[in-house]
């Protein structure tokens, strides 16, 4: 008798099993690889996943004419290493602990996940979910936007498992663990098993620390195979990093971990967020993400805190280092090759993916459409998850949701009526946490006339 093994690298859903549209999307976490199978592969996939057993698929596909082509199949999977084939006599003595080899194919992989996401939101799926474990940190730093009166709150494991199975059933593919710094939390490492042991992508922002502190967890992070891992890293020079994050020790702890994860072959994602004390440092970062094959971006959207505090604005990137920034060309905010919007075009459509194909869940367990966008949605002790997205899929006007998804540009009355508009990328978050609801963001603004300039300073030069 054979039985048909799936890695731990995995993770996989299936949509619209059993019709024309079934669909079928799969991310080797080892190699970083997506695939993609339709129609009756999708549903021959969820059958070998639903029963792992050889003779039990071959029943199935005889009773659709595919018998034939049961083999074939099969080998191309093993040959992705999507699936290992072994004699149950075998099996305790099966490696499917394969060490992680390859690189990263970032291009390729984003696009077949745009892809994807723009069939969920089409079909109705949730994609993906954002989860707040505690607002619990281990640093200080200066910019950070989460409250600082409730950050000894963190999730119940039991309630957090219970929204994970409905996300599962919703359809999503991704769930996100942030904070806070989400590893604080202490059931960290088994709520991350359990997603994954759901066969569910998980993706980890944390600060490094208590990774660097225990070792142990951090091997049990690697073999879960997260498919990524975003560390927050502020500057190759350690006292600029820790003018930041006001704790002593810190960038080594995260310089060590970003190289310990990138040697298991762990997809990294430098978080390089830029103040005025670190933003000329976003040249040197991005060289150093190069270096080890990891990706980067420098961000210098700076918000007040969740509670409406704006002394971290002391910090901002003045306009003379953005104007730098912006027309530099070893800069990874370097805007020659950045698309203007036409404000002319865009009036009609939504503000923003917050809320259309993923949600946020806070410590607290209110439901955001976004980490960045405090709009309570409904809080998961008193609803489900379940009813939050149904009811916006089901058009119900009295959705919070449903209301937030129907808001466009033209709602905005401060916004894209000037020429500068055209280089603002308006996040309703940023606005709200400024100056309110559907307000102008004073911060996209000032970075939007200074790209405008530093646009039009790139492409006078011949």
């Amino acid at each position: 008798m054979k039985q048909l093994i799936l890695p731990k690298w995995l993770a996989f859903q299936t949509y619209k099993f059993g019709t024309e549209d079934s669909r079928t999307f799969i991310s080797n976490e080892r190699i970083h690889e997506f695939v993609l199978l339709e129609g009756l592969a999708s549903d021959l996939w969820k059958i070998i996943t639903d029963t792992q057993d050889y003779n039990q698929v071959k029943q199935w596909t005889e009773t659709k004419g595919l018998a034939g082509d049961l083999d074939e199949f099969i080998e191309e999977l093993k040959a992705q290493d999507l699936i290992i084939l072994n004699d149950i006599v075998e099996l305790s003595n099966a490696d499917t602990d394969i060490q992680p080899v390859g690189c990263d194919n970032e291009e390729e992989s984003v696009k077949l996940e745009e892809d994807m996401i723009k069939w969920c939101v089409k079909n109705g799926y949730l994609f993906s979910l954002f989860i707040e474990l505690t607002y619990n940190c281990n640093l200080k730093c200066v910019h950070c936007y989460n409250p600082k009166s409730i950050n000894s709150i963190q999730s119940d494991v039991d309630k957090i498992k219970e929204i994970i199975d409905q996300a599962r059933e919703l359809g999503v593919f991704k769930i996100t663990f942030s904070g806070g710094e989400c590893t604080l939390h202490k059931n960290f490492i088994d709520i991350v098993e359990y997603t994954r042991n759901k066969r569910m992508s998980v993706e980890i922002f944390t600060n490094g620390q208590t990774l660097y502190d225990n070792p142990e967890l951090l091997n049990k992070l690697i073999k879960t195979y997260p498919y990524r891992i975003g560390l927050s890293m502020y500057s190759l020079n350690e006292d600029t990093h820790e003018k930041i994050t006001s704790v002593k020790g810190s960038h080594n702890k995260t310089l060590s971990v970003i190289k310990e994860l990138r040697k298991n072959n762990i997809n990294i994602q430098i978080k390089n967020f830029l103040l005025n004390i670190n933003c000329k440092d976003c040249i040197s970062v991005q060289k150093f993400a190069n270096e080890i094959q990891a990706n980067t971006a420098g961000d210098t959207s700076l918000t007040p805190t969740i509670e409406g505090d704006k002394k971290n604005f002391q910090y901002i990137v003045g306009e003379e280092d953005l104007y730098e920034l912006y027309t530099n060309p070893e800069s990874p905010l370097n805007v020659r090759n950045m698309v203007k919007r036409d404000i002319s075009k865009i009036k009609n459509e939504g503000l923003c993916a917050a809320g259309s194909f993923g949600l946020c869940v806070s410590p607290t367990l209110e439901v955001h459409p976004c980490v960045s966008l405090p709009i309570n949605l409904g809080n998961l002790n008193e609803v489900s998850l379940k009813d939050i997205w149904q009811e916006a899929i089901n058009k119900n006007n009295n959705s919070k949701l449903y209301q937030w998804q129907q808001i466009s540009f033209k709602d905005l009355k401060e916004c894209y009526k000037k020429d500068y508009c055209a280089f603002c990328n308006y996040c309703a978050g940023m606005g709200m946490l400024e100056n309110g609801y559907l307000k102008k963001s004073d911060v996209l603004c000032r970075q939007a006339k200074v790209k405008q300039k530093a646009y039009e300073k790139l492409h006078s030069i011949k």
